[in-house]
């Protein structure tokens, strides 16, 4: 007799996830989160029984399937260009606390937290790994708060201007070097790396959302060698050719942005627009540098290719209609990835979902939950189903049935 499947736990509201600070490959620290499940946490199979008879290399290290499912999954999200890790809360929330997996959330270097010389990032990494403290504070501050808009005075105040015994803030953007290249081949190898040294045995999923579902393919596959199957979220092609508004791009990134970024020091998206979040002018240069390529990232990063090829990772890719970006090109992302098992499926929100607008980030948004969570979310990373664009509209149908009830 099959086994009953356990219901769905009951997310708890008020949970709160543990700060965590990663390293990545080149030593720089990264602010990060840690959602745990509620229950028991699996992170050992049972050791196999072994007969005296038998002599085969596997007889003492081969594990079952049933024992292989038995482990708690664990999640890594990786967030949009400047998106906080904090924008995908109430997706972690769901994953741990309803699904029962360990996630993990992170911020790009020169993202949010993941500021350049952050002390409370090398406070808090000294205090977990009992290295010597540098602070006579006995207990780890808090992680600073998630980045803020800065004023034109704290941007380019200089001693000066702030008079004698003042002292000036300056965006600490200004002159980091960093790019995109770094947050693919520094920062998410890094992010794997402490999912293996806490989780070794443990299957890995990995939720890749805009750009961090560009930059997964082209790491190393030691990184992922416990990577079990990928979720795709608007992983589109940025080339200005694909784009909705395909000039308005062209002006974006080949005539507005290099006067800013030279203006600013940094790309002020949050400080000037209250649009995404500021992030170091680098990485603005790889975005629209990649874009003047119809391969896109492969375009700008041809080096990268062997590794594409080799990606066998079966990836699930959702993308929408309604995509203010580019709605229409994550097929030509997925064929980047031609030893790839996967399947790319296009979401009418408006025809499929009942819902006025999903659009590039609204995936992520509560709104989600019963209609595209509960359903594609749950049926892929639960039972390893990719559903298509029917199934996703009939469930999604019936879930707003039972929202009625």
């Amino acid at each position: 007799m099959a086994k009953p499947k356990a219901a769905p736990q009951k997310a708890n509201q008020n949970y709160k996830p543990q700060p965590i600070v990663l390293t990545a490959l080149d030593g720089f620290l990264l602010s990060g989160a840690l959602y745990l499940p509620p229950g028991p946490i699996v992170t050992a199979a049972p050791s196999p029984a072994v007969s005296r008879d038998d002599n085969s290399d596997l007889s003492g290290g081969a594990t079952l399937k049933e024992h292989v499912d038995a482990l708690t999954k664990v999640v890594i999200i990786g967030a949009a260009t400047a998106t906080i890790q904090d924008f995908y809360y109430k997706f972690a929330i769901y994953l741990s606390q309803e699904l029962g997996m360990i996630v993990v959330t992170y911020d790009n270097r020169g993202i949010g937290r993941s500021m350049p010389g952050s002390e409370q990032l090398a406070f808090l990494k000294a205090a977990t790994t009992h290295e010597p403290l540098t602070s006579g504070d006995a207990s780890a501050p808090p992680l600073p708060a998630k980045s803020s808009s800065w004023s034109k005075t704290q941007e380019h105040g200089s001693a000066d201007k702030a008079g004698p015994g003042k002292s000036s803030k300056k965006n600490p953007l200004v002159g980091f070097q960093a790019t995109i290249v770094d947050w693919a081949l520094q920062d998410l190898p890094g992010v794997f790396n402490y999912v293996l040294e806490r989780f070794p045995h443990n299957p890995t999923l990995y939720v890749g959302h805009s750009v961090g579902g560009h930059i997964l393919p082209a790491i190393d596959a030691y990184y992922t060698r416990n990577l079990e199957r990928v979720l795709f979220v608007s992983v589109t092609s940025a080339h200005w050719r694909h784009m909705n508004s395909p000039l308005f791009t062209y002006w974006f990134f080949y005539l507005a942005s290099p006067i800013v970024n030279a203006r600013y020091g940094f790309y002020p998206g949050k400080t000037l627009w209250g649009s995404m979040e500021d992030m170091p002018k680098g990485c603005l240069e790889t975005w629209a540098h990649w874009g003047s390529f119809r391969d896109y990232m492969l375009g700008g990063n041809p080096e990268w290719k062997p590794n594409f090829d080799l990606f066998k990772v079966p990836v699930y890719s959702l993308y929408f209609s309604d995509d203010d970006f580019s709605s229409t090109s994550a097929p030509r992302i997925m064929k980047l990835l031609p030893n790839t098992l996967g399947r790319c499926v296009g979401i009418h929100p408006v025809e499929d979902l009942n819902m006025k607008k999903v659009g590039h980030m609204g995936f992520f948004f509560n709104s989600c939950k019963q209609k595209l969570w509960q359903t594609a979310v749950r049926s892929w990373f639960v039972d390893g189903r990719a559903l298509d664009r029917d199934e996703i509209k009939s469930q999604a149908a019936l879930a707003g049935s039972y929202a009625r009830l």
